[in-house]
């Protein structure tokens, strides 16, 4: 009995060894102030020191920060930060706590103004985090596992600058939870599992007018709860959105990814960047409202109506109709004289006509990949385009005389050619490509000479096989009949007469 408590008492005390430190590392970095004649500095100090209990008292007044990475701590003790009077920044990584960060620990920290804690196993944040922090403009807690948000969590963080609750396991969050955050500027909430954006429960009724970046991408998000955008730059790609409203003073947007099928405007639109990208929309007529300050505008990868045109959008400057099925008439793009990038690729396009695309005089970069034109004329894109400096050539169905050809023209026109996915905005697989042998001097006899070449080289590789095949057939026909060598020699040798291979078969059958 006593040698089981003995090894009872050793397993716990080398539990708790290993609790408070692992690998050959005790010790963390810390970063200290100017101090009487020495300069500031920073030098490793032993972990045990600072983890040893709850009520230490430090002498390290001149500490500015500390950071903590691969341990396996306890738990921030309470009221730890006392004796850390001049702390400005907390870090711990890539650390496993073995109970959830006390409220109470950051107290008195009065010039604390980063802290970050992540790649842990922290799942909930309990009510009044980091009480006397008055100048807190920093927390980050991206990378745990975080489910659960008190509602006043960050009540006295009315200095706080940017949240970061990315890379976490939150559904919900609770409605007031960021009602006192006056001065955030930027939250991140992507890589969570959201649901409903909540945006005008979560902040003051007033709203917040400091917010310059919400990033709530790579969620479920299926409605947002938002009467009037308020942020300048919303990130909220790869969600489940079916619908989305442009107002308020929002001025770049991104929502490609989703599922949305419509897209309305306000009447006070002023978005200057619109991404909209790998969706289901097929009308984007709306988007006219927007025309006094659209910029930039991709609606790659939507499957548009045939006759479709952006008349009166004339700020536009980038614009990517990418794998969209539009028709390239006279009208389409008529209005857009400031264009300076232009992605047209994948529409099944077999002929431009430059000529219809006279008012883009400052157009740069152009970009026609992976449609079936057979002609083009290197000479007539740069007196349509005197301003053009790359031309995207990707994919095009000309063989390899014709592509290099055409690189060697826009070599001298001082054109970079783009034979490779190198383009402005995100890209994959288009269900309009084409992918069929096509000359890049419009020959048909050509074409046709290439087909029956690649038929030609397609009967070869049968006519192979079968030699194989009749090779092999062979080889095995010799060696099961290689017994009746014997007998066809002695025969032959004795009557002078052939003896067929089935009787030589049914004699052995008989015998």
């Amino acid at each position: 009995m006593n040698a089981y408590r003995t090894i009872v008492i050793l397993g716990v005390l080398g539990t708790f060894s290993h609790v408070i430190s692992i690998g050959n590392d005790d010790f963390v970095d810390a970063c200290f102030g100017k101090e009487g004649d020495k300069p500031p500095h920073c030098e490793y100090i032993d972990f045990d020191d600072v983890f040893e209990s709850s009520d230490i008292k430090f002498n390290w007044s001149f500490i500015t920060k500390l950071t903590i990475s691969n341990k396996r701590i306890i738990g921030i003790p309470t009221r730890m930060f006392e004796s850390l009077p001049n702390l400005e920044s907390f870090v711990v990584v890539n650390s496993l706590f073995y109970r959830e960060i006390d409220p109470s620990s950051f107290v008195d920290c009065h010039k604390l103004e980063h802290v970050e804690i992540t790649g842990t196993n922290i799942s909930f944040l309990d009510t009044h985090l980091f009480p006397k922090t008055p100048n807190l403009k920093h927390l980050l807690f991206h990378h745990n596992r975080i489910n659960a948000i008190k509602h006043d969590a960050f009540e006295f963080l009315v200095e706080l600058e940017e949240l970061n609750l990315s890379y976490n396991n939150l559904t919900n969050l609770q409605s007031g939870v960021f009602h006192k955050l006056k001065n955030l500027k930027t939250l991140d909430l992507n890589h969570n599992q959201l649901v409903l954006l909540s945006f005008d429960s979560w902040f003051p009724p007033d709203g917040i007018h400091s917010l310059a970046y919400l990033d709530a991408s790579y969620n479920r998000i299926v409605e947002l709860a938002w009467s009037e955008i308020t942020v300048k730059k919303v990130n909220l790609k790869y969600n489940n959105l079916t619908s989305v409203h442009i107002s308020g003073n929002c001025s770049e947007l991104h929502v490609s990814y989703n599922t949305i099928e419509s897209v309305t405007v306000g009447g006070n639109c002023s978005i200057e960047k619109l991404y909209l990208a790998h969706n289901a929309i097929r009308n984007f007529g709306d988007l006219r409202k927007c025309s006094e300050t659209l910029r930039t505008l991709d609606i790659s990868f939507n499957i548009l109506q045939r006759r479709f045109d952006f008349l009166g959008m004339k700020q536009l400057t980038a614009l990517n109709v990418e794998c969209t099925n539009l028709t390239l008439e006279y009208t389409t793009l008529h209005d857009l004289r400031k264009l300076r990038f232009l992605d047209i690729s994948y529409n099944n396009l077999k002929k431009i006509d430059f000529e219809n695309l006279t008012s883009q005089r400052l157009l740069e970069r152009l970009m026609i990949s992976g449609n079936p034109i057979g002609n083009m004329s290197i000479e007539s894109i740069k007196r349509n385009f005197p301003n053009l400096k790359a031309l995207g050539i990707y994919d095009l169905p000309w063989n390899e005389s014709s592509l290099s050809v055409a690189i060697e023209d826009l070599k001298k026109h001082d054109i970079k050619p783009y034979i490779k996915n190198d383009y402005l905005f995100e890209e994959s697989l288009c269900p309009l490509r084409i992918t069929r042998n096509f000359s890049g001097n419009g020959d048909d006899h050509e074409e046709s000479a290439e087909q029956g070449s690649g038929g030609s080289k397609t009967v070869e590789y049968v006519v192979i096989v079968l030699l194989v095949v009749a090779c092999c057939g062979l080889l095995t026909k010799v060696f099961i009949d290689s017994r009746y060598y014997g007998l066809i020699f002695r025969e032959r040798g004795g009557h002078r007469s052939s003896i067929s291979h089935e009787s030589l078969v049914s004699c052995d059958l008989n015998a």
